[in-house]
Formats: structure tokens, sequence, C-alpha cells
């Protein structure tokens, strides 16, 4: 009897375990991230039962458009030796109608292959790349702005066209989750990793960015292209999906779910 509903907590660590499984993950490892990111909620961790075994899982994230409410749709993973069977598919279907029905009609998600989700009504709107940016690094490093700054940017970026995503405070939260140092740049900022760039607002085009030697964009071609950041050698590491989406959604992959 196929069931397909969002988990119970009991049922949490054997969501972990098919997780790990599949996608080769350290379940030590992954376990504390797994309870305490900021986006944890069990009502969003789903799940397709035949009788009481766990077969397929994914899990969802609320996204707020100028627009209207999505989901990002994540880690959808099939127990290894039920693979083939359609029962992704079953549970995306359920996933994406439920979700409509509270109201967040589109969904998004990230893929390395296309043919699962295409069969389930999803195209692709947008390529994530990885590729080396022209740097000019000055002497010494700018001070980095503090979080109430990068917030006020931000939202003032993001109300700026309807295909922005929004940051609600969970969504800030996750945000600040992750380490990450953000410097002045002309009216905006430059949200830097070790070694990437994934986050920068601002609004002069330039030859070159003043970043370490050797930093990387990696983020969508709309958001490179709309930016005008001097690229080079691009490699395409996914492709950005989606399912009743109105328009290209211009977002960086510090929000990636």
């Amino acid at each position: 009897m196929i069931d397909i509903r969002p988990i119970h907590r009991r049922e949490s660590e054997p969501f972990l375990r098919l997780m790990c499984d599949v996608f080769g993950l350290d379940f030590n490892r992954a376990y504390d991230v797994f309870f305490t990111e900021p986006l944890f909620d069990l009502n969003r961790k789903w799940a397709l039962f035949d009788g009481p075994e766990m077969l397929s899982i994914l899990t969802t994230s609320p996204l707020i458009f100028g627009w209207g409410k999505a989901i990002g749709i994540a880690g959808v993973a099939t127990r290894k030796e039920r693979q083939g069977e359609g029962l992704a598919s079953l549970l995306i279907q359920k996933v994406l109608k439920e979700s409509a029905r509270n109201g967040e009609t589109g969904a998004l998600l990230f893929a390395r292959e296309l043919s699962l989700y295409e069969r389930n009504g999803f195209e692709a709107l947008d390529r994530v790349i990885r590729a080396p940016i022209q740097t000019e690094m000055e002497e010494g490093f700018p001070d980095s702005f503090e979080f109430e700054t990068v917030e006020s940017i931000y939202n003032a970026w993001s109300e700026g066209h309807p295909d922005r995503l929004r940051r609600d405070a969970l969504r800030w939260d996750y945000w600040k989750w992750h380490y990450r140092i953000c410097t002045p740049f002309q009216d905006g900022y430059l949200s830097i990793e070790p070694g990437v760039l994934r986050e920068p607002i601002f609004s002069q085009p330039v030859r070159s960015l003043p970043l370490p030697p050797g930093t990387e964009w990696f983020g969508t071609t709309f958001m490179a292209d709309q930016l005008e950041i001097p690229l080079s050698d691009p490699t395409v590491e996914l492709y950005l999906m989606g399912h009743n989406i109105p328009g290209i959604p211009q977002m960086f992959m510090t929000d990636q779910f």
C-alpha cells in the first residue's frame, strides 16, 4: 500500500540514512547539519512508503518571489534497489499538488539530469555555472559590512523586480548560518566564501572585481549576464528547473536549496 506524506520525528533518522546511502554521504557528518540547519522542518520532509518501508524521499523549502510563493525541492532520492519504478515521480506529483493547495504555486529545483523532472512537468530555466573571475586585488582587504547593511541592500535590490527572491526572517537565518564575508563594492557588496563568489550586488559593469586571485563565480548564467560579471571558460554544473514559474528566477546560490 503506497502512502505519501511528511515524515514523523521517529522517521527522521531513516530519512537521513536513505539520503546518505543514495548520495554517498557520511551519516555521522551529515547528522548534525541535518538537524540544526535553520530550515529544518519535518513537515517539509516528504517520503513515499510501501507499507512500513520508506522508499523515496525529498525535502521542500519555502520561497517567496515578487509574484508569489513557491517551493524549492532538494534531496530527491529513491532506495537503490527500487529505482526505475516511477516512485520519485509519484512523490513529486503529490508534493506539487499539496504545495499548490497551500498557496505555493510554483516549484524550483537544481538538477544534474533533466529527464526525471521533465517527465514531471519541469523545464530548464537557467544553467548554474562555475567560472574563473577576472580579478584585480587592491592592497589590503576592505572592511566587511555589518549584517544589517547587507540585509538592507539585498532587500532593496530584491524589491526591484518581481522575479527576484525575497528573504523572510527564516531565510535570512539560513543565510547567516553559513560563514560569509560581505565587503563593500560600488553601491552594493560582494558576498565571498573561500575561493567562491556566490552573491554580488552592484550596478556598474567592470573589467575586473577586487577579489583574491583564483576566485570563481558559482551561480546562474542569468545573474552573471545581468551583472556583467567578467568571467572566462564557464563550465555547467547544474540546471535550474521550474514548474509553473512565470519568469527566470533572479536569485543567488547563497539561497541554494
